[in-house]
């Protein structure tokens, strides 16, 4: 498995690529290429070109959820070729805001079931677990099992019943199964990391190996951040690169403080090969 980050917020060493507020990862397997996020606007597909990194042979996007910042750049990816087959999570057209004050604040993809009806891109929508090939899965659904783990309370979305908090019953993360455990690539984990990674493993009934993408830690206090840190070594997991909607206070004490995990902070340009 190669997972390239083709955009994130920040920059490695090579300072010809862009980061933006956003995520893309390109996630190549034996058996498939797989296109997960593709950040706010047309960074991630000017990236890709400059890491030779080809658009025209992949097999699948996957959005982990509606935030403009992981899924505003898929139209520009599909007008310049992009016509994979596109799987999310439900409710993924329901609009996204954060309420700030008297305001919202529109926090959504920018476009619509139309766009996808429009250009004849097949969408897949995954309730629980949707396979796309052997030993490589799309995961939603995640259950709740650490009570501290709650998304912000800024963040809503607009159903049919009005504006209420958002859950993210559109989160879905990518499952690829390898010899030493399951690898999960992550968009924002609104639902928890923590509740993702142990959704993940009791769905699959093996431990999680390695976990890339955003942890959602940024925004967490410190007794959330040290209670985090226990658990994610409890789990004994070996592999961890967050990167994105992590923050730097957390980016810090996990490259401090992960015992045996070893960590990296996966910026713009940084790749991961397993065997």
């Amino acid at each position: 498995m190669v997972l390239r980050t083709l955009l994130e917020n920040n920059l490695s060493q090579n300072r010809a690529l862009t980061a933006e507020h956003g995520l893309s990862f390109m996630v190549e397997t034996a058996r498939a290429k797989i296109l997960f996020d593709c950040s706010a606007g047309s960074a991630a597909r000017k990236n890709a070109g400059k890491m030779n990194v080809s658009l025209a042979d992949v097999d699948y996007v996957v959005l982990s959820h509606s935030h403009y910042d992981h899924a505003g750049g898929y139209p520009d990816m599909a007008a310049h070729g992009v016509r994979a087959p596109l799987i999310t999570g439900p409710r993924f057209f329901e609009e996204k805001y954060a309420r700030d004050g008297g305001k919202y604040v529109y926090l959504g993809c920018g476009f619509g079931e139309e766009f996808l009806t429009e250009n004849g891109i097949e969408r897949r929508i995954c309730e629980g677990c949707e396979t796309l090939e052997k030993g490589c899965h799309v995961v939603g659904g995640f259950k709740r099992f650490y009570e501290f783990e709650k998304a912000p309370a800024r963040f809503v979305r607009q159903t049919s019943e009005g504006m209420i908090a958002d859950d993210f019953p559109d989160e879905v993360c990518l499952v690829i199964e390898s010899g030493k455990g399951l690898v999960m690539v992550v968009g924002c984990s609104h639902p928890g990391i923590l509740n993702m990674i142990r959704s993940v493993r009791e769905r699959f009934g093996q431990p999680v190996y390695a976990v890339f993408g955003g942890s959602h830690l940024v925004e967490a206090d410190e007794e959330r951040l040290l209670e985090t840190m226990k658990i994610l070594k409890d789990m004994g997991i070996a592999l961890a690169g967050f990167n994105h909607c992590t923050g730097d206070t957390a980016q810090s004490r996990l490259a401090e403080s992960c015992g045996g995990v070893v960590y990296s902070h996966l910026k713009v340009g940084d790749c991961i090969f397993l065997p």
